[in-house]
């Protein structure tokens, strides 16, 4: 239950700053003229505001092509079996979202077994996929890699993933972060050298 909320409140955070704050009355599931992207926006929106209409606007989104809108019915009827097939299609292709909701399913064990070493390869072999990803995105992946390697107490790959966030990173936020993981990493490492 834990978990499942912590999952909630992580996609809540990204849903409103992608979605904003509104449920809009005017927009209409049967509209010819629907965009997948309203049809994404509709159905991360009606988490908050709609949660009667969830299924149905992310089922019209995920039709429409967007294949994230699983991750919000997967986590509102508590069933995945979908949303990790997918995405281990999608795999295959070298999605970079396939990646990145594996190795979040697997390092929080949503779905599927936890596997704290799978979630990490699935980040690193992320890292040199051939895509034009932003510096933001990539210290993102590195952010993501420093708390599975905290998991791990593998404090080496802590400082390593942290220093990067801490030198490539535009957010403060992620910037106080890394901070406090390196510090963390080399006390945990000079201790270790006693």
């Amino acid at each position: 239950m834990v978990r499942a909320l912590a999952m909630f409140l992580a996609l809540l955070s990204s849903t409103l700053i992608a979605a904003g704050p509104r449920w809009d009355h005017s927009i209409k599931i049967d509209d010819p003229e629907l965009t997948v992207e309203v049809a994404a926006q509709q159905c991360h929106k009606s988490l908050i505001n709609a949660p009667e209409l969830l299924e149905a606007w992310c089922e019209k989104a995920y039709e429409m092509g967007y294949w994230s809108a699983l991750v919000p019915i997967s986590l509102h009827t508590g069933d995945g079996t979908r949303l990790v097939a997918e995405a281990k299609e999608r795999l295959k292709n070298k999605e970079p979202g396939a990646y990145t909701t594996l190795a979040w399913l697997y390092g929080s064990g949503q779905f599927v077994k936890k596997d704290i070493a799978k979630a990490i390869a699935l980040r690193e072999e992320l890292l040199v996929l051939d895509k034009s990803f932003t510096p933001n995105q990539i210290a993102a992946n590195h952010m993501k890699l420093t708390d599975l390697y905290i998991q791990e107490r593998n404090w080496k790959k802590v400082a390593i993933h942290a220093k990067h966030v801490l030198k490539h990173t535009q957010s403060n936020f992620q910037k106080k972060y890394a901070k406090r993981q390196v510090e963390s990493a080399e006390r945990h490492l000079s201790s270790n050298e006693l």
